[in-house]
């Protein structure tokens, strides 16, 4: 017998005064059996999973910023030949006993197995690898930049604000004048 997983979406509740909250707490339905939870998620269309597919995608030269090395990312084009199709319970239980999540260490990799790869794989040449480690580069400084920056925003806007009423008071635009 087949094990099926279940997903339930709680929907909205409101009150009496059509107020909206997510949580049952905030009022007690268990006596109106019209807004009980049970009855609304046994209302609810259920979404059940067998089976799950695992394919294998092309990589490309990436553009999201890498700490070190070019970006590498995944291509829209994938091996239909190598896709696997498993029984999501025999996959779940494989997971949790016989390959367990890797690290966030092991997740790494290294520039220079990155670049072999788009170069052996993707067919990038050294000259695309480098621009691209450039553009990368640039898209980091920017970002830093704005990190910076970033402290000194409600400053800016108190600035920006007081720039406006001003700029209203100069030109007669204020409320009763």
């Amino acid at each position: 017998m087949e094990t099926q997983r279940k997903c339930y979406a709680m929907p909205m509740l409101s009150d009496e005064h059509g107020t909206m909250g997510r949580s049952s707490m905030k009022k007690n339905y268990s006596n109106d059996s019209n807004h009980s939870i049970e009855g609304m998620i046994q209302s609810l269309p259920n979404v059940a999973f067998s089976s799950l597919e695992i394919r294998s995608y092309n990589i490309t030269l990436g553009d999201a910023p890498s700490s070190t090395g070019p970006p590498i990312s995944l291509d829209w084009g994938y091996d239909p030949t190598s896709t696997a199709t498993y029984d999501v319970d025999y996959y779940e239980s494989y997971r949790s006993n016989e390959a367990p999540r890797r690290t966030k260490s092991e997740l790494l990799m290294p520039a220079s197995h990155r670049r072999e790869l788009l170069m052996s794989e993707a067919g990038c040449t050294r000259v695309q690898i480098d621009q691209a480690l450039m553009e990368a580069r640039k898209v980091v400084k920017a970002r830093n930049t704005t990190r910076k920056n970033l402290a000194w925003q409600p400053m800016q806007e108190a600035l920006e604000n007081t720039k406006r009423t001003l700029g209203k008071w100069k030109h007669g635009v204020r409320k009763g004048t």
